[in-house]
């Protein structure tokens, strides 16, 4: 074990696959941290008990692959802002490469059980339209980016009606400051410039040697 890798500066984000890797592992942090912190907030002091439960165990994870494409709708629309001046007048193929990383991103992992089989089709499609519109948008301050996905996202909580309420604003705001956070995050680690050219060139052809030839 390192035991100073602790110390030591996060890699910096300066490749469309650094990218990849940063959209997706900050996505599955999001909706874990915001369906974790809201449903024990919701419990209350029943919290230890409720995630104990397998039931809620299971309602926890439907949530959290319900509400993944979301967070990952917010934070690739996050890191569009961000690199757009970078971008220059290439902003349409930066758009698509954006696009193309975040489909990766739902590539990931297979279907969850229970799912229907177009879930990640369905996923895919939302998110590449909602990149396009914002992406011929002026740029929205980050701590507006979840109003457009906020209702769906809390419709989605493993919390009973009952205990939920009417009143969304506390989720809201969990997900506006992990966004706001991740957003000062990914400026102090990304080679904006770097990055941005990466985006738009695409992903690096893999070269396949010709059949006999795989032996050294």
């Amino acid at each position: 074990m390192d035991l100073f890798g602790i110390f030591k500066k996060p890699a910096a984000i300066e490749s469309l696959t650094d990218m990849e890797d940063c959209l997706h592992t900050r996505s599955a942090f999001l909706v874990l941290k915001c369906v974790f912190e809201y449903s024990r907030a919701r419990a209350g002091v029943l919290s230890q008990k409720l995630f104990r439960e397998q039931g809620f165990k299971a309602a926890v994870s439907r949530s959290a692959w319900k509400n993944y494409p979301l967070c990952l709708e917010n934070i690739t629309i996050m890191v569009e802002r961000v690199l757009r001046p970078s971008a220059g007048d290439r902003q349409a193929e930066m758009r698509a490469g954006m696009k193309a990383a975040a489909a990766n991103g739902t590539d990931r992992y297979p279907i969850p059980e229970g799912f229907e089989t177009r879930f990640r089709a369905d996923a895919r499609a939302l998110i590449s339209a909602r990149i396009e519109r914002a992406g011929l948008a002026a740029p929205r301050p980050v701590k507006d980016l979840p109003k457009e996905t906020i209702k769906e996202f809390f419709d989605e909580l493993p919390i009973h009606e009952s205990i939920r309420g009417h009143n969304f604003i506390p989720g809201q705001n969990n997900l506006r400051s992990n966004l706001c956070q991740m957003h000062d995050e990914f400026i102090a680690r990304a080679d904006l410039p770097a990055l941005a050219r990466s985006v738009i060139a695409g992903p690096v052809p893999v070269t396949v040697p010709p059949v006999g030839r795989l032996a050294g």
